[in-house]
């Protein structure tokens, strides 16, 4: 040991001041391996992948669209099985349900792929964006266009069945949306007037509407959750609500300015807004515990077990849902923007350059 360094140490001890450095890094994860998807044009600057990927748990297939308008199918060792190509980059993740793969794509589409080939089944012309995960429900899929419209197609053939669409919409809107949500014979939908739907599955009659952001530039509700009878939804114009989903009754009310994010898992709502993340209990709406959030709420959160993977564009930030820690922050060196996949212990995810990385957690 230097003599300087004895003399700094030995005035710490002396002074009261600790000395002691900084855990380690919790070893959560390591790379089974990494895929480039898209090449960056000339003058890109602060690209962003929001699709993000989806997992099959039969065959392990991870489907993942990017900004280039394209689809693509690894196996789990991550060898390539078959792309399929639209007119516009994708910005929701794919619905896997069954032997069919549901997508949507800025191109105004709702497309069906065969899994196993990413032959086309049918698609739907929605003449609007179509940037929400698909929602599968007994013979119908749902979906919520970029323009307010809620769509119920035909889950075999694409022919369409009925729609909603919210056409006051009043000041400003943020762009995204939430997808569509089922429970029992519901379907529910949020749109960027601060209205939340609930409507009958089957045929789009509405059991109940109800406007619930505060009032303010951007009304939008654009995060959705449901257990045990209860919806969840963020407002960006202030507030986390719990409503009753049959009767819309309000249960409770947190006050938080730019709510947009939302993810429940067993015993806490972890809700991101643009400044913190927040756990907050399901049953009363009390703040458990608060962090600051460094970057921007770009996609739902994911519940891992006993951790929630907040995307805030520069990383993905893994939290202790109990207490709040932040336990590591995974930056494959261009940010994540998108909500990670989960299959067991692998954990998909797409960095904003356009890799797709496997990681297998500790």
């Amino acid at each position: 040991m230097s003599t300087l360094l004895a003399l700094v140490l030995a005035a710490g001890a002396g002074s009261g001041v600790a000395t002691r450095l900084p855990p380690p890094p919790v070893r959560m994860w390591q790379v089974a391996w990494q895929k480039q998807l898209v090449a960056a044009p000339p003058l890109e600057w602060q690209a962003q992948e929001l699709g993000g990927p989806a997992v099959d748990p039969v065959s392990g297939y991870v489907i993942v669209g990017t900004r280039d308008g394209r689809l693509h199918a690894f196996d789990p060792d991550g060898v390539l099985v078959w792309t399929f190509q639209a007119d516009a980059r994708f910005d929701a993740a794919p619905r896997i349900d069954r032997d069919t793969v549901y997508v949507g794509s800025n191109d105004g589409r709702l497309y069906a792929l065969e899994i196993g080939s990413g032959k086309m089944r049918w698609k739907y012309e929605a003449q609007e964006e179509v940037g929400t995960t698909p929602t599968v429900t007994g013979d119908l899929v749902l979906v919520m266009t970029l323009q307010d419209t809620l769509l119920a197609v035909d889950a075999k053939t694409g022919a369409w069945k009925w729609h909603h669409r919210r056409e006051q919409r009043e000041g400003f809107t943020l762009r995204g949306a939430a997808p569509v949500l089922v429970v029992d014979d519901l379907a529910i939908g949020a749109y960027s007037d601060g209205t939340v739907a609930v409507l009958d599955v089957a045929s789009g009659t509405v059991r109940w509407e109800r406007k619930i952001a505060p009032a303010g530039d951007f009304m939008d509700v654009d995060s959705l959750r449901t257990a045990s009878g209860r919806l969840y939804a963020a407002a960006y114009s202030g507030a986390v609500y719990a409503l009753d989903v049959r009767s819309g009754q309000q249960q409770w009310e947190l006050k938080t300015p730019t709510a947009t994010r939302l993810a429940l898992g067993p015993g806490v709502l972890v809700a991101v807004t643009t400044t913190q993340i927040l756990g907050i209990s399901p049953g009363d709406g009390k703040a458990r515990w608060t962090i600051p959030l460094e970057g921007d709420a770009t996609a739902d959160p994911v519940i891992v077990g006993s951790r929630a993977a907040v995307p805030n564009g520069k990383a993905l930030v893994w939290v202790d849902t109990a207490s709040g820690r932040v336990l590591r922050r995974f930056n494959p060196g261009t940010g994540v923007s998108a909500s990670p996949a989960v299959n067991g212990r692998r954990v998909y995810v797409i960095s904003n350059a356009g890799a797709l990385i496997a990681l297998d957690l500790i």
